[in-house]
């Protein structure tokens, strides 16, 4: 439109004329004239801000109770009680042996002992959204180890790759950010220091100290927006700006609040002669004459008293309570800012409920467990959990811990394995477990991936049913996966 002029730049970011644009979000008048949009790569904008970016994300996890809100939210979603692997090679014997050996040794996985494997999920989990990412390092073990099998997995915060480490080798890798780069530009290994460079027993915390740790040991888990981008972003980045000036705003209205709530109210008169002590040295309650400290007029009274004042007195209540008009209109919109800078919807942030309905509710939670679901299939199960079992199957074999035949040349058999995620409570139980019977009786969905989702394995339930009803003299209902096998 005529007046609404752009810049266009030449390939150095430096304006070369000003022209007419076609979109006003390229304009350069007065409204987009300051509004600052570099054209740098991610690596460059992103690596030089992360460090404050982090350290911001973690202070508001640990002060602003909105913002721990959003990031547990999102955590217990996608973890829940944890995502199991389940063995899926020809052979069920073999199934039900690695399936075993998992159950028995995801217990041991945690260098530190606090955690089992799915405690250590919600802690990656955590670590990703609040610090943008995090490292877990496999650490073999020796066979004496008394360990089901000899690996643990050190699950390691982001700091411990230093953002300001960059060099090119002698033989031609660059290291950007701390992780080296190959000439085609693969991951070949990250450097890290020995231990956090920000606690305070850490003397040797210095880049001179780092160790180089090849990236077949490492898992990045962060979540690559751009093309390109080789560190992570905290999930608040968007919305701490907001969140910070909210949370000082609604502070300073409690502060307030709580500076006023002592002072109920002031007993007054329109004509008031100074000199005149007959009355104002004297209890508004008792009459009694006050003294010193006591000479000011302020009266404790218990609940119920009615007070009877002198001639010309009056009261006058504050109101301590009392935030103004629009206020609760106001702190729903800024919270449903929060809400969307953090991409999850306002009544999980906030427990505010009052205005959805049940239909409502089942297309808000829908949509937000689709936005979870990506997470666990895009990020958690291919970054960390593939890569966790590899490496623990590997090693499993390689210390006899268990038999798989022809291990070497049926390799990609016994890898076979999904996982199944918690799943999540039913929103309507009646109407959500006979639309998925429908469906199963139908052939649109698989019976097998309708228990996957609730986070169970088809062949276990099944088998569970069956001795369970010829313990009671049933019959059974269904075929179970094994009988469909032998048929």
């Amino acid at each position: 439109m005529p007046g609404r002029k752009s810049v266009i730049v030449g390939l150095n970011g430096q304006p070369l004329m000003l022209g007419n644009s076609a979109y006003d979000g390229a304009s350069y008048g007065r409204r987009m004239g300051g509004v600052y949009a570099p054209g740098s790569g991610i690596n460059t904008l992103l690596n030089a801000a992360l460090t404050t970016l982090r350290n911001r994300s973690r202070a508001g996890h640990r002060n602003m109770p909105l913002l721990r809100s959003g990031i547990e939210k999102k955590v217990t979603n996608e973890i829940g009680i944890g995502i199991t692997p389940r063995a899926k090679c020809a052979d069920l014997k073999l199934r039900k042996e690695i399936n075993k050996l998992w159950d028995d040794s995801c217990f041991q996985f945690d260098p530190e002992g606090n955690l089992d494997v799915y405690g250590m999920q919600a802690q990656i989990s955590r670590a990703r959204r609040i610090s943008g990412e995090c490292f877990i390092r496999a650490r073999y073990r020796s066979s004496s180890a008394d360990l089901l099998v000899p690996i643990q997995f050190q699950v390691l915060e982001a700091d411990f790759v230093p953002l300001d480490y960059n060099d090119t080798l002698s033989n031609g890798n660059r290291i950007i950010a701390g992780i080296e780069f190959n000439r085609r530009n693969q991951r070949v290994a990250y450097w890290m220091y020995r231990e956090h460079p920000g606690e305070m027993y850490n003397y040797n915390a210095s880049l001179a100290n780092l160790i180089r740790v090849p990236a077949s040991e490492v898992a990045h888990h962060f979540n690559p927006m751009h093309p390109g981008q080789i560190r992570g972003e905290p999930d608040s980045a968007a919305s701490l700006v907001k969140a910070q000036t909210f949370d000082s705003y609604d502070d300073a209205e409690l502060v307030r609040k709580q500076t006023r709530a002592p002072y109920t109210g002031a007993i007054y008169r329109e004509d008031f002669d100074a000199t005149d002590s007959e009355h104002w040295m004297f209890d508004p309650i008792s009459g009694a004459p006050m003294e010193g400290k006591e000479a000011f007029g302020n009266a404790q009274v218990d609940a119920g008293t009615m007070l009877e004042l002198l001639a010309g007195e009056k009261i006058e209540l504050f109101k301590g309570d009392d935030t103004g008009n629009g206020y609760a209109d106001f702190m729903r919109w800024q919270s449903l800012m929060q809400a969307a800078g953090m991409d999850m919807p306002y009544e999980l942030l906030t427990g505010d409920w009052k205005e959805v309905n049940d239909r409502l509710v089942r297309a808000i939670m829908n949509e937000f467990r689709r936005r979870i679901q990506m997470d666990q299939w895009h990020l958690m199960i291919p970054q960390v959990l593939r890569w966790m079992r590899w490496h623990w199957l590997n090693r499993a074999v390689l210390a006899g811990r268990i038999n798989l035949p022809g291990y070497a040349t049926k390799m990609n058999d016994y890898h076979q394995h999904t996982w199944c995620p918690h799943g999540w409570p039913y929103i309507n139980p009646v109407q959500d477990v006979k639309a998925k019977i429908d469906a199963i009786d139908s052939d649109l969905v698989a019976h097998e991936d309708v228990v996957a989702e609730s986070g169970d394995d088809l062949t276990d339930i099944q088998e569970r049913n069956k001795v369970a009803r010829k313990n009671r003299g049933e019959r059974p209902v269904r075929k179970t996966q094994k009988d469909e096998d032998d048929e």
